[in-house]
């Protein structure tokens, strides 16, 4: 099983999917991690400039259809293109749009709330400890 976590350093779990700098990608296999590669976020520099997340709100009909392009320029698709070999993300925050775009491609979406590092997040999901949830949420605002 192939578990992406969004990333700015590495090392820890990104608080905004789409604002992240790229991908931890675990594959987890026999109850343990078998191998982690870094996959770069080609949009992260649409988030030189720290907006928030009005974003997610400033166009409704992007938001309505997942797979296209809204207000601050993400490319769902995208997302969804380049983690499409993935089972799941773990993810501290997401806008709605990425959410849809990672369901529509098969995507599991889990949301952590807890302070943990990107390897016991994947241990906790792969051994059932942590489960998926349907909505969106962004950790901006609390949803």
């Amino acid at each position: 099983m192939k578990i992406a976590i969004p990333t700015m350093d590495g090392a820890s779990i990104s608080a905004h999917f789409g604002k992240s700098k790229g991908f931890l990608v675990f594959e987890f296999e026999g109850g343990a991690i078998r191998h982690c590669e870094l996959r770069a976020n080609g949009q992260h520099r649409d988030h030189d400039h720290d907006h928030g997340c009005q974003g997610h709100d400033a166009n409704r009909e992007a938001i309505h259809d997942p797979m296209q392009t809204h207000g601050h320029h993400h490319d769902h698709r995208g997302f969804a293109e380049l983690l499409g070999d993935c089972q799941a993300v773990i993810v501290r925050g997401m806008g709605s749009g990425a959410a849809q775009a990672m369901r529509a491609a098969g995507i599991r979406v889990c949301l952590i709330q807890d302070d943990c590092s990107p390897e016991e997040a994947v241990t906790a999901f792969a051994s059932g400890k942590l489960m998926a949830q349907e909505g969106a949420f962004c950790a901006c605002h609390g949803q």
